[in-house]
């Protein structure tokens, strides 16, 4: 009997010994781990279309939009890393009502030349972002020469919209989303964490909040799967369109798959979606957007 209680005790001994290697080995801290002097790449392409009736008038828009972006990391100080951001490529088109298209590669075959220039000089611009190792953006310089540049351009309404989608703090919350999905402490597959970022877009506050799971770990790849939720505050927002106000809110869901290198934290390929429906009143009249984004990010 004495035999057999030793031969039972080292049983359970070996099985906590196993099954507390096994947790370990099975909890991933999800976290950046760049390396200094390295360059880090990522392409995003965004697909917006919007439906809507005003007037009586159906109204279908379709907007594409590709970012290609060099991320060299210059330094490190703590868990801050220092990062000299350059676009690579920048370009946009749209569909009615407005149709135009611009390319920073061929400014020359851009429905507006002076646009395509512009966009063109803004690959010639670096901005110095400082990014922590939990995804959090402690600052960004140099966006003020990038709004320099639109403020050249004569077409009113396309200094409006570009020039917000490039300030300094449609930068920060552009590279906050890009690098929003760590947890705050290790992870195993089949765990959970939330995500709540106040964001800005054209002027709108929205909330955005993100539940993220551990789907899978594979060749150092984790594959985390995303669903949550997009709205405006309570009693919308309040925007100047044509020197008139209008009230905007806004309601929807976010569905996605982020796939990060372990080693890194890098994102190397995201593929998100979201679908809202946005309320506009204005002059005592009311309309009514249906709104798909899909963003795909792919990186090297």
């Amino acid at each position: 009997m004495k035999q057999f209680f030793i031969q039972l005790n080292a049983t359970v001994l070996l099985f906590l010994a196993f099954s507390f290697h096994c947790m370990g080995a099975d909890t991933h801290t999800l976290k950046y781990k760049l390396e200094t002097g390295k360059t880090y790449k990522q392409n995003m392409v965004t697909v917006m279309n919007m439906k809507m009736n005003s007037m009586g008038q159906d109204i279908n828009m379709e907007m594409t939009s590709e970012m290609n972006i060099n991320y060299y990391v210059t330094g490190q100080n703590n868990d801050v890393f220092d990062l000299r951001i350059t676009f690579q490529k920048i370009k946009s088109s749209m569909s009615a009502p407005m149709p135009f298209t611009v390319d920073s590669d061929s400014p020359e075959n851009s429905t507006d030349k002076s646009l395509g220039e512009t966009f063109k000089s803004l690959t010639e611009i670096p901005v110095d972002i400082q990014l922590s190792s939990t995804g959090k953006v402690v600052s960004v310089k140099g966006a003020d020469k990038l709004a320099e540049k639109f403020n050249e351009l004569s077409n009113e309404q396309f200094k409006q919209i570009f020039d917000q989608q490039f300030s300094e703090k449609a930068l920060q919350m552009t590279f906050e989303r890009l690098s929003s999905f760590f947890p705050e402490k290790p992870v195993a597959i089949g765990d959970s964490w939330d995500v709540t970022m106040n964001l800005n877009t054209n002027g709108i506050d929205i909330i955005s909040k993100q539940k993220l799971t551990l789907k899978e770990v594979k060749d150092n790849i984790a594959t985390l799967d995303v669903t949550g939720t997009l709205e405006t505050p309570e009693g919308g927002a309040v925007l100047q369109i044509r020197e008139m106000d209008a009230t905007v809110s806004m309601k929807g869901e976010q569905t996605g798959t982020v796939k990060m290198d372990l080693k890194t934290g890098w994102v190397v390929n995201s593929e998100m979606t979201q679908n809202s429906i946005q309320d506009i009143g204005i002059m005592g009249q009311s309309m009514q957007q249906k709104v798909e984004v899909k963003v795909t990010v792919t990186a090297e």
